[in-house]
């Protein structure tokens, strides 16, 4: 997603995006937005500069969107996207990268959601991407299951990607 299109979605309050600064400099980013028909935030970026990750600012940032979510905005938990490591094709390089990043969020209290054959539909370009959905709770700590659990999905289908509810994806989601 273009920048200046999530600057002008936080300006509008649809969004709410998140910056680690030192002395002016931006060392870390995220973003975030409910996804109000099943209260919950979507969190699309958090990205830090690599020269200062594994000092502490992805677990502050991830520390403050949390909170964000269960104090300020009533939701029940947050749910985000992450690459899976066992998909076929990639190097071992990004295999680890990916596992690493799974590990950061397991290890913040997010777990894994059992979702098989995620796909988010690419942002530029025609195609899809295969992803790994992860949960942590705010307000809510159980794990969403069954027709809460396809809530989710479809939401994140047709509020975060803004996709119709006929699209395949949300049709495959909903069974019908």
């Amino acid at each position: 997603m273009p920048f200046e299109e999530i600057l002008r979605d936080v300006n509008k309050g649809v969004r709410v995006a998140y910056v680690a600064l030192d002395e002016g400099t931006a060392l870390g980013f995220a973003s975030a937005y409910v996804l109000q028909s099943v209260q919950t935030f979507f969190l699309e970026y958090l990205a830090i500069d690599e020269r200062h990750r594994g000092g502490g600012i992805g677990g502050e940032l991830w520390y403050h969107i949390c909170t964000d979510a269960q104090r300020h905005r009533g939701v029940a938990a947050v749910v985000l996207e992450v690459e899976d490591p066992d998909e076929p094709d990639i190097d071992p390089g990004t295999a680890v990268t990916r596992r690493r990043r799974i590990c950061f969020y397991e290890n913040r209290g997010a777990r894994r959601l059992p979702i098989t054959d995620f796909r988010v539909p690419l942002l530029q370009g025609d195609g899809e991407q295969p992803m790994l959905l992860m949960w942590a709770a705010a307000a809510r700590p159980d794990l969403p299951t069954g027709n809460e659990l396809t809530d989710l999905v479809r939401a994140l289908y047709e509020e975060g990607y803004d996709l119709p509810p006929d699209h395949p994806l949300v049709v495959a989601t909903s069974g019908k």
